[in-house]
């Protein structure tokens, strides 16, 4: 071969091998703009977005719950503006004090918990403590008020960050405190109306997003986006602050006077059923960590002798007694299913009584024998008639049906110690209601404790009012108020100690022997009616397990005549000035 051609064939072949370098590298520039243009195209969107997730953080801004409020609009709970202040440990380390002429006098997080400690309350060495890490955001004190949230950030101490929250406060103290309830941590209410209305209260938060600096501080003049918060509605109870919180104090006295382990006291509106002061003893400002019961809807308790007066009423209604009915009554009987005697509670010998006497003196033996005039179920549809057994739907939440057996299961001697208040079990609240349905004529309406509701628009809306039942007859239900007043005014009266001055009272007096852990017990309890001769007020007082004068004339009596005393002045009920005309106790 000769040299030319070698050389040319080299020569084709370095050229090849550069043509082939030259495409791969037209093929590899291609790939990229491809890239490039995919990247532009489709998935800008995304990286963009991912970058804003990066340089944004977003923050809550509370919305501040709404007020509780009495009758009158007295405030029992509130929301204050407060401050979480919190540090970004990383942010911190660059901090510089400058002073007036710019030159720095203290550095990171020493100076910052120099300069926070008298603000705080706190001492440098804890602050500076809480200062030092990696995380971005650690809180050094929670609901600070706007004074000194405002002192702090005249420091501009960067690294130092605060969130604007609400604090709730309870302005009347213990005043309807198991009734208001309480929130948690988080403002969420965990008791009373702020749980039952928890949704209504809380209203809706907002957010701030904003930029921030990769250590996580803010950036100054960053892009910063706000949702503003919705308030939460506000509530109006149908409570009285200032009769709730004197009954709160009487009824205290009389827990502690008589060793008892609770009481509990309702007073109603006749007309409406509206309830005026539900007070619980050993009251306590609303304290999430401490949660109280409302005891006149949760704890369900043997009525007594005020339980008679069902007797007495479905007797009444169905016609097979009268007011002035003669029985008579000896101290003591003994029914072949009773498994023992039942017997009253003072020894006397075989006395003539009326029914109303038979009511005056709370003769359990007597009542019985009103009570056999009536069948069974007759008397037992009765009571559930009048709101026994069943809650009475009041906006609270644990409301107790009380208890009561199915009738099948009524047998023995619970068959007669139902006629006088034991054997089953009602509420406080429930007690009250039938007292009410009593006095307004034989019209139950139930018991309710909110009176309005305000939305954060301002928009108010009226509670809906319960629908009336007539439960006992208008006549019937006047003759047993006229027959309950001889309970007070009777020279053998369990009431006597009920009277309250210039008034005429109608009620019933109760002691239901209990077993508490397993030892003898009572529950004194005192119902009733002021004025009698046009009803206004319902007032049940209960006195649980009280260890010192236990019977109910000697403790739930008193005090009931104490709470309707203070209620009708407080409210400006007018004296009575109708004479009563009794029914005779005695042939």
């Amino acid at each position: 071969m000769r040299l030319w051609q070698r050389t040319r064939k080299a020569s084709d072949t370095t050229a090849n091998r550069a043509r082939g370098i030259g495409r791969m590298f037209t093929v590899l520039f291609a790939l990229c703009v491809l890239q490039l243009l995919v990247i532009q195209i489709f998935q800008s969107a995304t990286l963009s977005s991912e970058g804003e997730r990066v340089r944004t953080a977003v923050s809550e801004i509370g919305a501040k719950r709404g007020n509780i409020l009495d009758v009158n609009g007295v405030v029992l709970a509130d929301s204050v503006q407060a401050y979480h202040i919190a540090v970004n440990q990383r942010a911190i380390t660059t901090y510089e004090h400058k002073d007036d002429d710019g030159k720095v006098v203290g550095r990171g997080p020493a100076e910052a918990a120099k300069q926070l400690a008298p603000l705080l309350g706190m001492s440098r060495a804890e602050l500076g403590g809480m200062m030092l890490g990696d995380s971005t955001y650690v809180y050094l004190k929670k609901n600070v008020d706007a004074v000194t949230y405002r002192e702090i950030r005249k420091l501009d101490i960067t690294g130092i960050e605060w969130e604007s929250v609400f604090d709730r406060v309870y302005p009347n103290g213990n005043t309807a405190a198991p009734i208001v309830g309480a929130v948690n941590a988080q403002s969420d209410g965990v008791s009373g109306l702020e749980a039952y209305f928890n949704n209504f209260l809380q209203g809706t938060a907002g957010e701030e997003a904003y930029e921030i600096s990769p250590n996580g501080a803010i950036m100054p003049g960053g892009k910063r986006t706000t949702k503003e918060p919705q308030d939460g509605g506000s509530v109006r109870t149908t409570l009285h602050a200032d009769l709730q919180h004197l009954v709160q104090d009487r009824l205290d006295e009389r827990v502690r006077k008589h060793n008892a382990d609770w009481g509990v006291v309702v007073i109603s509106d006749v007309s409406t059923g509206r309830i005026l002061v539900l007070a619980d003893s050993g009251s306590t400002t609303p304290d999430a960590a401490k949660p109280q019961s409302v005891m006149g809807v949760q704890a369900p308790y043997e009525p007594g002798s005020v339980g008679k007066l069902l007797t007495v009423a479905s007797a009444l209604e169905k016609g097979t007694t009268t007011p002035t009915s003669q029985y008579s009554v000896p101290y003591s009987i003994n029914p072949p299913d009773a498994g023992g005697p039942i017997k009253d509670y003072h020894e006397h010998g075989t006395e003539t009584l009326t029914s109303t006497g038979i009511l005056a003196e709370s003769s359990n033996v007597g009542t019985i024998e009103i009570g056999e005039q009536v069948g069974d179920r007759d008397r037992y549809d009765f009571m559930t008639k009048m709101g026994l057994n069943q809650p009475t739907g009041i906006e609270l939440a644990g409301e107790s049906q009380g208890i009561m057996r199915d009738f099948d299961n009524i047998q023995g001697r619970d068959r007669y110690t139902m006629m006088f208040g034991q054997s089953y079990a009602v509420t406080a609240v429930q007690q009250n209601q039938l007292i009410q349905a009593i006095g307004n004529r034989g019209v139950m309406i139930a018991p309710r404790i909110i009176d309005s509701t305000v939305d954060s628009q301002g928009r108010a809306e009226k509670a809906t009012a319960p629908q009336p039942k007539q439960v006992m007859s208008a006549d019937r239900s006047k003759e047993l108020i006229t027959m309950m007043e001889s309970v007070v005014t009777d020279e053998l009266g369990t009431g006597q100690l009920a009277k309250v001055e210039g008034y005429r009272i109608a009620v019933k007096t109760g002691t239901a022997d209990i077993k508490v852990n397993g030892a003898d017990a009572v529950v004194s309890n005192t119902a009733g009616l002021i004025p009698a001769e046009s009803p206004r007020l319902a007032i049940s007082v209960v006195l649980y397990n009280p260890r010192v004068g236990g019977l109910s004339s000697d403790s739930a009596a008193p005090l009931w005549g104490e709470v309707a005393t203070e209620a009708v002045r407080n409210l400006g009920i007018p004296a009575s000035t109708e004479t009563a005309q009794l029914y005779p106790t005695r042939p």
